[in-house]
C-alpha cells in the first residue's frame, strides 16, 4: 500500500538521480572549456592576462612561509612592496594544490583546467543540492512529482549548460579565484540551510566554506555576514521557545549558535583581511599598487575621466545597467553565431559616472544569457515581500503558506547570496566573468522557487504545460548562447 511517505521517499531518490546525472553530463561541457578543446588536464597558458600557473607557484612559496611570486608567473598583475611581486588573488585556490604539490612538480603544470572544473562542478552541485531540499520540503512538491522533476530538469540545464559558471570556464587566475569564490558560497548557503532543516547538528562546516569562499573571492565575505546574521536572526527567535526542535539540531545550544553566526559573519572578512595585510601591509589595498592598473595607458584614461577613482558607488548605476540590459549581444551569420556588443559599441553611461569612467571588456549581460533564473527570482522577491508585509499586518503571526522562521531563512538566503556582487558593481571594470559573482543569487532564487510557482501550477495543469514549454525555449536560448559566447572568450 502506497503512503505519503513512500511517496516523499521515492521523489527524493528521482531527485536525487536526475540531479546526479546532470552533473555528469556538465563534466564533459566544463573539460572541454578548461582544456580549451584538448582534453589535456596539464594545458596550461602562462602569458597576460592567463597567467595559469599563480596559484601552484603561491602554493609553493606558502610551503616556505612565503605569499610572493616570480614576476613572471602572474605578469601585469604583481601587487609591488618591498621589491616583491604579489597576486591580490586569495589563498584557497593555492591551498587545496597544498596536498598535490608534488604531482604539480613532477607533471610541469599547475592543473588548472582539473582545480577549475573541480570548483565549478562544485558549485553547480550545491545549487543542485539547494533546489533538491526545497523540492523536498515543498507542500506542493509531494503531491505534484511530475511537476518537481520537470522544474528540477529545467533548472538543471538552466545554471548548468545555460548558466553563467560557464562564462569562467576559461583556463586562468582570475577565472579560477571566482569559481572557487562562487563554489564555497554555495556551499555554505547550502549548509546553513541543511542545518535549519535537521540535516546537520553544526554550523562549523559553514563557517569553514565562508572563510575558504573569502579567501578565494573577496567579494563573498559579505556574503557570509549578511549569512550569518541570518543565523542569528533565527536563532533569537528559538530564544524564548526552549522546545523548538531548531535548539535540539545545535550540539552547543543557543548560545553555540550565536558564537557560529558570529563567526560566520566576521571571520571570512577578518581572514581575508589579514591575508592582505601579510602581503601588503593594509587590509584592503588600493588597485593602484597594481603593475598594469597604475602604468597602463587605458587605465590611466579611466581614471582622468572618473576624477581618479578605483571604486565607489558612483560606478554603480552604470554597471547595473551593462549587466542588466537584455540587448548585450548581436547575431552573426558563422559560428559562433552570437557575439558581444561591447565594448565594441558604447555602453550607457548613467550619471554620475562620466563617459569612459569605467574600463570596459567585453560583456554580455544576465537577463540576455539567463533570462528563465531572473524571471524566477523577480517571483521570489515579490513573493517574499508579499509575506513579510503579511506577517506585519498580523503583528508577527504566522502566514498560511509559510511560517515565519521559513521565511527568515529564505529571505536570508536570498538577501545573502544577492550581496556578492556588491563589491563588482562599485568597481571600475566592467566584464563578463563578472556575471559570474551573480550565479550565487540566481541560484538562490531558483532553489527558492518551488514554492512560489508549483502551487499554482498544481491548480493549473494547461498554464504548467504552457509555461514548461516556454521555460524551455529559454533554457534553449541560454544554452546556445552561452556555448557561443563562451567560444569567443575562450578560444
Amino acid at each position: 500500500m502506497s503512503t505519503p511517505n513512500s511517496g516523499n521517499h521515492r521523489l527524493a531518490a528521482r531527485l536525487r538521480t536526475t540531479a546526479r546525472l546532470a552533473v555528469l553530463m556538465m563534466v564533459p561541457l566544463v573539460m572541454y572549456f578548461t582544456t580549451r578543446g584538448t582534453w589535456d588536464p596539464r594545458e596550461q597558458n602562462l602569458d597576460a592576462a592567463w597567467s595559469a600557473g599563480f596559484f601552484a607557484s603561491q602554493a609553493e612559496s606558502m610551503l616556505h612561509g612565503r605569499l610572493d611570486v616570480p614576476p613572471d608567473t602572474i605578469i601585469g598583475e604583481c601587487f609591488e612592496r618591498d621589491g616583491r611581486c604579489y597576486g591580490y588573488f586569495g589563498v584557497t585556490p593555492s591551498f587545496v594544490r597544498l596536498p598535490l604539490l608534488g604531482v604539480l612538480r613532477y607533471l610541469r603544470s599547475a592543473l588548472t583546467p582539473m582545480f577549475l572544473a573541480l570548483a565549478i562542478l562544485l558549485a553547480y552541485w550545491a545549487a543542485l543540492q539547494m533546489i533538491q531540499r526545497s523540492l523536498r520540503e515543498s507542500p506542493q512538491a509531494g503531491q505534484s512529482p511530475r511537476l518537481a522533476l520537470g522544474y528540477l530538469v529545467l533548472a538543471a540545464a538552466a545554471l548548468g549548460p545555460g548558466g553563467s559558471l560557464i562564462f569562467v570556464t576559461r583556463p586562468a587566475v582570475y577565472e579560477e579565484a571566482i569559481a572557487w569564490g562562487v563554489a564555497f558560497v554555495l556551499l555554505s548557503l547550502n549548509h546553513v540551510w541543511a542545518w535549519h532543516s535537521g540535516e546537520r547538528r553544526s554550523l562549523v562546516p559553514a563557517v569553514i566554506f565562508g572563510v575558504a569562499a573569502a579567501n578565494a573571492r573577496p567579494t563573498a565575505s559579505i556574503v557570509c555576514a549578511v549569512l550569518g546574521l541570518t543565523v542569528a536572526a533565527i536563532s533569537y527567535r528559538t530564544r524564548k521557545r526552549p522546545a523548538d526542535p531548531m535548539i535540539a539540531r545545535s550540539r552547543l545550544g543557543t548560545r553555540g549558535v550565536l558564537i557560529a553566526a558570529l563567526c560566520l559573519s566576521l571571520a571570512p572578512g577578518l581572514t581575508a583581511a589579514a591575508v592582505f595585510w601579510l602581503k601588503l601591509r593594509s587590509p584592503m589595498p588600493s588597485p593602484l599598487l597594481n603593475q598594469q592598473v597604475a602604468q597602463a595607458p587605458h587605465w590611466q584614461a579611466v581614471r582622468e575621466r572618473n576624477g581618479g577613482r578605483t571604486a565607489g558607488l558612483l560606478f554603480a548605476p552604470t554597471e547595473l545597467v551593462a549587466y542588466f540590459r537584455p540587448d548585450a549581444v548581436v547575431g552573426r551569420r558563422e559560428w559562433p553565431y552570437f557575439d558581444f556588443r561591447f565594448p565594441d559599441a558604447s555602453i550607457l553611461w548613467v550619471p554620475p559616472l562620466p563617459a569612459g569612467g569605467a574600463y570596459v571588456e567585453r560583456v554580455s549581460s544576465l537577463t540576455t544569457t539567463m533570462p528563465l533564473p531572473w524571471m524566477v527570482n523577480l517571483l521570489v522577491a515579490g513573493w517574499l515581500a508579499v509575506h513579510a508585509w503579511r506577517f506585519a499586518r498580523n503583528g508577527g503571526g504566522e502566514s498560511s503558506s509559510i511560517s515565519v522562521d521559513a521565511w527568515l531563512l529564505q529571505a536570508g538566503l536570498l538577501v545573502s547570496a544577492a550581496s556578492m556582487p556588491v563589491l563588482i558593481v562599485t568597481t571600475h571594470g566592467i566584464t563578463n566573468r563578472y556575471l559570474s559573482d551573480f550565479f550565487a543569487i540566481s541560484a538562490a532564487g531558483v532553489a527558492l522557487g518551488p514554492w512560489v510557482v508549483l502551487p499554482y501550477f498544481a491548480r493549473h495543469p494547461r498554464l504548467a504545460a504552457a509555461a514548461g514549454l516556454m521555460a524551455l525555449l529559454l533554457v534553449i536560448w541560454s544554452v546556445v548562447l552561452t556555448f557561443s559566447l563562451n567560444t569567443r572568450l575562450v578560444f
